[in-house]
This record gives structure tokens, sequence and C-alpha cells, in this order.
């Protein structure tokens, strides 16, 4: 039986990137820096375009091998975001996602702030709670060596047996529909979400983005809504743009 994966998201506004670029809040996941689909480029345009007061970069920044063969721009977005993080203009989150937790040490010391597993905050009344998701994938290994050993993995068939990593990505995409992952991850997101009080979770990992409501965790409460910020290393990238009006779902340049 397909995972339950409630009801659409009215409220999660999905918008193009001519909207205006002024928020409380700029979510980004899932950006994969080390794989040739990755987009760094993009991502600091973004950066620099967007006014906020706080990043939430939401796991899996890095894909395997940290700081290892990095291209030219993921050198330069790498020095933007070590601005942010020294000039204090924004409040810089880092999460761990299942293919850079072990960076944590090193991202520590490069940037000066610690890596988090989950960041909540209040937005126009609401309690927010953000998480990478992969804590809700019971398609993936428990120990962290055997998921870490798949990424690298993928990320070898990525480089060395893919010229633009089209295949591997094709697979990725299959394996995600079949195990109908979207849905496992949005349940198991709201549900920890409404243990802990939150009228709206954040997560990445599937690389698609996705808003849901869930009616019947919180009896006589609100809905907890799911949302799925995308990723940049699919065709269409996206993020959120989270302040007091709402969330915006956000198609990149």
């Amino acid at each position: 039986m397909a995972p339950r994966v409630g009801r659409p998201a009215p409220e999660i506004r999905r918008v193009g990137p001519a909207t205006e670029p002024i928020t409380e809040t700029l979510v980004l996941s899932d950006l994969h820096l080390g794989l040739r689909t990755a987009r760094p480029a993009a991502v600091l345009a973004t950066l620099e375009r967007w006014r906020f007061r706080r990043l939430v970069l939401l796991g899996d920044i890095f894909h395997d091998n940290g700081f290892e063969g990095l291209c030219d721009e993921a050198w330069r977005l790498i020095r933007r975001l070590g601005a942010i993080a020294r000039d204090g203009d924004a409040e810089l989150v880092w999460l761990a996602g299942n293919h850079d937790r072990h960076l944590g040490p090193a991202i520590r010391d490069l940037f000066g702030i610690e890596v988090g597993e989950s960041h909540a905050w209040r937005s126009g009344g609401r309690r927010l709670v953000a998480v990478h998701g992969d804590g809700f994938d019971p398609t993936l290994p428990r120990r962290s060596s055997l998921a870490r050993l798949i990424g690298l993995g993928y990320g070898w068939c990525m480089r060395r047996l893919s010229r633009e990593g089209e295949w591997p990505r094709r697979l990725d995409r299959w394996w995600t529909r079949r195990c109908g992952l979207h849905g496992l991850v949005a349940a198991g997101a709201a549900a920890w979400a409404a243990a802990r009080d939150a009228d709206l979770v954040i997560c990445g990992h599937t690389h698609a983005p996705l808003a849901r409501c869930f009616d019947d965790l919180r009896p006589d409460r609100a809905p907890v809504t799911y949302v799925n910020a995308g990723s940049w290393v699919e065709r269409r990238a996206s993020f959120l743009a989270v302040d007091p009006t709402g969330v915006r779902l956000v198609n990149a340049l």
C-alpha cells in the first residue's frame, strides 16, 4: 500500500525566480558540492541576489569527500558562506545530511559554527523546525558507515561512469518513486514535528519540492504542514523563503 502523503498545503506558495528577493529566512538543501550535477554558481548568484536575516543549510551541502576535488565555483561559494558566518550580517544555520554528517568537525573548523541535526524557530506565530529528513528514510542503512559507503559509490558512478551524471540520477529518481519515498519522509517528518509541537516541518533529502498537510496528528489543533525544499542537482532547482507572511517555494534561476 502506498504511504499516506497528506493533502496539498495551499498555504505554501509556489513562485518563480522573479519573486521579490527579500525574506526573513532562506532555506537551501542538497547542494551536493563535488558532483558533476552540482550548481555552485547558481547557488552563489541566489545568495548575492537575496536579502535575508537567516540562512539555513539543510544538509548534504557536500556530497562525499568534502573539500577534495571542488571546482572554482564551489570554492567561491564556500568563501561566501564563510563571509556570512564571519561578518554576522545574517545567522548561518548548518544542519547535517546523510552525505556530509561526517564533515561536521571540518565545517566547524572552517566556518566557526557547529553543525546541528535540527533547528527550530518561530515566525508569524508558528513554530517551525528544519531537519534534513534522512532519519525518516527507511531505505537507508542505520549504520552511518554503510550509508556513507553507498554515497561514495553513487559519487564514483557520477564521476567515472557518466559524462553528465544523468543515468545515476535517473536510477535514483526511479528508486525514490518505487519506494514511495516522498510519502514516507513526509509522513515521518510530520509525525516527528507533531511530537515536538511544531506547526511546520522543513526537509530536504528526497530532492523533490513537496508541500502537504497532515490533519490528524494533533487532536483539536491546527494541521502539521510538511514542505520539502527540493535540491540543486535536479533539472529544476528550488529553495524556500520563509517569513511571517508564510513560506514561498521558489524556483531558482
